[in-house]
């Protein structure tokens, strides 16, 4: 294991403060100065939340970044890189081009590196546990990590802990979770996906410890989120929690917020695997008081029918964490960008999980992800009964022939129900999800979802056909 700091201390420190900066230093100051986890000419990578356009609380807050920076700055850091892979494919240079990014980080000495250009910025392959991670070159030789992680609410996790912000450190291959089936294990009802999701998780953690953790509630997305959606709520915290050992930072967080250790499954194992402070009581906490300073929020639902759309129903079966997680974005994204739309689209089902419910209609159905595809493809709305045309009238003869026998019983006829949209995927793509229900409705019945598309169709990396350097590192790790 790399290890990355020389520092062994059980320290942690909650601050608040009127502004993000002085929040930023306060902390750093009760911990002993940044000088006790930088030293001079050392390689600095600094490892930021960078998900979309929306500026924060879903990308790092800039005053927090350029207060870390500067601090870096003063305790001789040689080089100071920022980085992050940002989520669903979203390509950094657009986010950055938005954002104003690079050009701001080069007025502050740091520079931002581009992790999803594994042209100029290649990986290692680092065996972990028999999985081999991509690993950013650039940060895997860094003298130094340091998260700066911006917390908010998490479908899966309740919060966007430390632990979750590394693992945007690796590539979107080493991040993706294949569907193993164990002997003897029912893979949705021990949602297998989210124990593989976390072991992954606490592997990436476990190749490079951070020397300095900051998890930054200053400004905090409450409701939907992390990204932000019809139902989000920013609130204003003025809280950060810092420390040395991200386990326990993250521990003080979900505390900070009346959630317990056994409520938190991915703190649980990372107890398991002896991988930092899981016990409050062990923990040299400082500043301010942890129980003056509970809060009380809205997180994200825990049930996908508490996502109520305009005509729009679901029907849910047994789920996987991984279905869950897409699936709740899915519809947030619906609620949040298609209002429009379902003005226009009438009756929208969305079936969800293994055997759903049959749908109230026949028309407008969703069947959303593989085990929904499956388990539904003898349902009923899979077909639907027409009458059968009668022959088409030609001659005055046709006419009195049909009218003569006008008077015997229709004949009914069972056709393949063609108004089912399907969106394979264990779990499904979010993009091409969209894609998929664009090319159902047409830009006419859907106009939202047609600019929205378009627009995050220019944000997608493309696949492209050159040559990825890559670094080989022998040894577990």
């Amino acid at each position: 294991m790399n290890e990355n700091s020389k520092v062994n201390s059980t320290d942690v420190v909650l601050t608040k403060n009127d502004s993000p900066t002085k929040a930023i230093n306060k902390g750093i100051e009760l911990l002993g100065g940044i000088s006790r986890f930088i030293e001079k000419e050392d390689k600095i990578f600094i490892k930021i939340n960078l998900r979309a356009l929306n500026g924060f609380p879903v990308n790092a807050n800039i005053d927090s970044l350029r207060a870390l920076i500067i601090l870096c700055k003063e305790a001789g850091a040689k080089e100071i890189y920022v980085g992050c892979f940002p989520e669903y494919g979203v390509k950094t240079s657009i986010l950055s081009n938005a954002l104003g990014l690079k050009s701001y980080l080069e007025k502050l000495g740091a520079e931002l590196i581009y992790l999803d250009d594994q042209v100029t910025s290649p990986f290692t392959n680092v065996d972990v546990n028999g999985k081999n991670i991509e690993y950013p070159t650039k940060v895997f030789e860094s003298d130094k990590l340091i998260i700066l992680n911006q917390v908010s609410v998490d479908p899966l996790f309740k919060l966007t802990l430390s632990l979750l912000n590394s693992y945007s450190l690796v590539t979107s291959k080493s991040q993706k979770i294949d569907k193993i089936i164990r002997s003897g294990k029912d893979y949705l009802l021990l949602d297998q996906y989210r124990q593989d999701l976390i072991s992954n998780i606490l592997d990436v953690f476990s190749i490079k410890k951070p020397c300095l953790v900051i998890n930054d509630m200053f400004y905090f997305l409450e409701g939907a989120g992390p990204i932000i959606y019809k139902d989000s709520n920013l609130i204003r915290t003025g809280l950060v929690v810092s420390g040395f050992d991200a386990v326990a930072v993250d521990l003080i967080t979900i505390n900070l917020l009346k959630i317990d250790l056994l409520e938190s499954d991915i703190l649980l194992e990372a107890r398991n695997r002896k991988l930092g402070i899981t016990n409050v009581s062990k923990i040299n906490l400082k500043g301010e008081s942890l129980d003056a300073n509970k809060l009380i929020v809205n997180f994200s639902v825990t049930k996908l029918n508490e996502i109520t759309i305009n005509n729009t129903y679901l029907q849910t079966g047994r789920i996987c964490s991984g279905c869950f997680k897409e699936a709740y974005n899915l519809l947030n994204f619906m609620k949040t960008h298609m209002t429009k739309d379902l003005k226009y689209i009438k009756n929208q089902s969305v079936l969800i999980g293994e055997n759903p419910l049959e749908p109230d209609t026949v028309e407008n159905i969703i069947v959303f992800g593989d085990c929904a595809v499956k388990t539904t493809n003898n349902h009923d709305f899979r077909h639907i009964q027409v009458l059968k045309k009668d022959n088409i009238i030609e001659t005055v003869g046709d006419k009195v022939k049909k009218e003569k026998s006008s008077q015997k019983k229709p004949i009914v006829k069972e056709k393949v129900n063609k108004s089912v949209i399907e969106l394979p995927g264990c779990p499904p793509d979010m993009h091409t999800s969209l894609n998929s229900i664009l090319m159902y409705y047409g830009k006419t019945q859907a106009p939202n979802l047609s600019f929205y598309n378009a627009l995050l169709s220019q944000f997608i990396i493309k696949k492209s056909e050159k040559h990825i350097t890559k670094k080989g590192v022998t040894g577990d790790v």
